[in-house]
């Protein structure tokens, strides 16, 4: 109930989130356009009277000055009355004159823009209601059948890019108006200073930041607006044809006859983890073969432990996916929802879009989001179904059974493919090749079973779709999980016992050695990448490197302080006079004594800095830092991680692991620090000489990573059949 109330929090939450961006802030645009609409008016008209008025003065004051040069005229302005020649009054006159006509001007040219602020909010916020209004509707009728599910998608699909753009294009408008708007508005301030013109520019990279992120956002929405193509799902097996299990195509022809389901295509056999169908494009390693149509794919280890009454209801509930409405919407649905949240996806991570962008693609995902849900819904619901038709071919025990059992098949068949992914590469003939399905029936024949009841929630491994928690598809076949039920879930393979998949395949074994042949190459292709990347790793820190702190800079700094004190020094004793310290001998010797004593001792650190720069500040070699503060060296082994600091003070820092030993400091480190609570090293230094704080941060990682390297290069080398995933996997059994 907690986990729920909260997750309805969250939800409220974003919701407020979105209203805020995608309907307020529209709102809060048209308020200052309508602000900006007044105060452009009032700057008009003040403009257009200023600019008659002192035309009309002009004439007037030519006039007289043309007869009386030399008269005296008085003007009242706002203040107290101003006397003038008549020809300084018409130089001052032309002048304001000369200013109205460049206000009234600005003024002109800011009117329009109030409009492209309303007009841009206004689409802005009228985009935003219709995609919220779009998104709720489609997201209601979703829910009444699948088809109104696919229908009502199809529709929002259409709608939305349109949506998004009447967004993008409204809020891009309304921001570039009002900050130009406001930008312009400057041109009228009487006290145009410093701080006025940067907030001019301010208003400006504003404009030109909204401008670059609507252009950036609309070239993006082509990808929204763009067909999506489906890519191809990739798996590893093998396509079985007709004539190398015939019993197999006769068994599953007959179960989609009673189904009154579509056959498959195509059935392809595999050592992945889980039963399936697609109506989707396989592409199949290791054959690079491009499957089209209906495929049926079947994973060999659990055919190999599974019952025939089992694989009937396994296979009946996927070609249930074959039958009704799960046809059209795994061909129209499906691939084209996935493609459409890879779109937002692309479209929310496009360069530059930033605020302009961020309102359209909350709105994008809220609209995919409200079908989320409805996906959801009729994903439950269609498994229950497939549940249920899979049963009729069986029993509702045996589909359970089906359930329980092919969930604790999957911890023994990762711990096989596990080790074998990591085996070693002494396998030198086709009949050398282990059979990993006869493995793992060996494994559970000789170890037993997990216990099933932790697995009871997980849900069954699938590559598109979602299913609901085992023990929920249990229950809604009417099967109490008893212990009947776990019996019959958890039987042991008998020993020399011929499963029913030797009864579907001709040749059975030969097809899981096949398949484990090329689970095996792949392990082997994927270690040789491997290795060849870590060894090219450690070659790139295969010698030492010693670094020096870089005290240059601050050398010279002490020298020209120290000169600073003394020429102070000397300048206050030879000329005391002119300082008025000619008859106060001790502030001339208190004043020396100062002078000499910062000069000496910036002297004395500068030598002291110099005689430093001779010894190495850290020494980087393959297995260890060798720090001049650190009493021992600090193996790269022992560092969970590391930064670089060159703000304030150059500092590297490192992250001791767990078991690490933490190393003293020298009492002279005075920049150094060892946080032995939270296991931290921060080694302090004036920086690297000859190198930048970003050059020294990929040395230190390039050093870094080649000890892990080493590591665990010598750990294949030492056990080549051990891989830590298959060792925690193997607590299992």
């Amino acid at each position: 109930m907690a986990q729920t109330s909260r997750r309805q929090e969250t939800r409220k939450i974003a919701s407020l989130g979105l209203a805020a961006w995608v309907l307020l802030l529209p709102i809060a645009l048209v308020s200052l356009g309508i602000w900006q609409t007044q105060r452009a008016a009032e700057t008009l008209e003040h403009a257009r009277r200023s600019s008659a008025e002192l035309s009309t003065t002009l004439a007037q004051v030519k006039n007289i000055a043309a007869s009386d040069p030399t008269a005296i005229l008085t003007f009242q302005g706002a203040g107290e009355p101003t006397s003038l020649a008549a020809l300084v009054a018409v130089s001052q006159i032309e002048e304001a004159l000369s200013q109205a006509d460049e206000e009234l001007e600005i003024s002109q040219i800011r009117r329009p823009l109030v409009w492209g602020t309303i007009g841009g909010a206004v689409l802005a916020f009228f985009g935003g209601a219709l995609g919220l209004m779009a998104a709720g509707i489609s997201g209601i009728r979703a829910r009444v059948s699948q088809r109104q599910l696919i229908a009502s998608f199809q529709r929002l699909r259409s709608l939305l890019p349109f949506i998004l753009a009447t967004v993008v294009i409204g809020f891009s408008i309304g921001v570039i108006s009002a900050a130009l708007f406001e930008a312009v508005s400057m041109g009228l301030w009487a006290d145009f200073t410093t701080g006025s013109a940067k907030l001019f520019a301010v208003a400006v990279v504003l404009a030109v930041i909204a401008a670059y992120s609507a252009f950036t956002a609309l070239r993006g929405l082509k990808d929204v607006f763009a067909l999506f193509t489906p890519e191809p799902l990739v798996a590893a097996g093998r396509v079985i044809e007709e004539t190398e299990a015939p019993e197999l195509w006769r068994f599953v022809r007959s179960l989609a006859g009673r189904q009154h389901a579509l056959l498959p295509d195509t059935i392809i056999v595999g050592l992945g983890q889980g039963f399936f169908v697609t109506e989707s494009q396989l592409r199949l390693w290791p054959e690079d073969r491009l499957v089209t149509g209906r495929s049926l794919y079947l994973p060999a280890a659990y055919l190999d432990l599974l019952d025939q009454a089992e694989i009937a209801a396994i296979i009946g509930h996927e070609l249930a996916h074959f039958s009704g409405e799960d046809t059209t919407y795994s061909q129209q649905f499906t691939p084209i929802y996935a493609g459409l949240w890879r779109a937002l996806a692309a479209l929310g991570r496009a360069d530059g879009g930033r605020f302009v962008l961020y309102p359209a693609v909350n709105l994008g995902f809220h609209a995919m989001q409200r079908f989320d849900h409805a996906v959801a819904h009729w994903s439950r619901l269609r498994e229950f179904d497939a549940d249920r038709s899979g049963s009729l071919l069986a029993t509702p025990a045996d589909a359970a059974s089906a359930l329980i059992r092919t969930g604790i098949i999957a911890p023994a068949v990762a711990y096989v493919l596990q080790r074998a992914y990591a085996g070693p590469d002494d396998t030198g003939s086709d009949d050398a090749w282990p059979d990993l399905v006869a493995q793992t029936t060996e494994l559970v024949t000789t170890n037993g079973w997990s216990d099933p009841m932790p697995l009871l929630g997980d849900r069954q491994p699938h590559p598109t779709d979602s299913h609901p928690p085992t023990i929920q598809r249990i229950s809604a076949l009417g099967v109490e999980i008893g212990d009947d039920l776990l019996r019959r879930a958890m039987r042991q393979p008998e020993p020399g016992a011929r499963s029913f998949a030797d009864d579907l395949f001709s040749d059975w074994a030969g097809l899981c050695r096949l398949l484990s042949k090329d689970f095996i190459d792949d392990g082997r292709m994927m270690r040789d990448r491997r290795r060849e990347v870590l060894e090219k790793v450690v070659a790139g820190a295969s010698q030492e490197t010693v670094v020096y702190d870089n005290v240059k800079p601050m050398i010279w700094t002490m020298v020209i302080v120290a000169m600073i004190f003394a020429g102070f020094g000397l300048t206050v004793v030879f000329l005391s006079g002119q300082l008025g310290l000619g008859y106060d001998e001790f502030a001339q010797s208190l004043i020396a004594a100062i002078t000499a004593f910062g000069a000496v001792t910036s002297l004395l650190y500068a030598a002291f800095l110099y005689r430093s720069a001779a010894r190495p500040l850290m020494v980087l070699t393959p297995d260890a830092l060798l720090a001049s503060r650190l009493d021992k060296p600090v193996a790269w082994t022992d560092v969970a991680g590391y930064a670089v600091y060159a703000s304030s003070r150059f500092a590297l820092r490192l992250w001791l692991n767990q078991d690490a030993p933490v190393p003293k400091k020298h009492w002279r480190a005075i920049y150094s620090k060892i946080d032995r609570r939270q296991r931290i090293i921060t080694l302090g230094a004036l920086g690297i000489k000859g190198m930048k704080a970003a050059d020294f941060s990929a040395l230190v990682g390039r050093y870094h990573e080649a000890a892990y390297a080493r590591q665990e290069l010598a750990a294949a080398m030492l056990h080549p059949s051990r891989d830590a995933s298959a060792d925690e996997t193997a607590g299992k059994y």
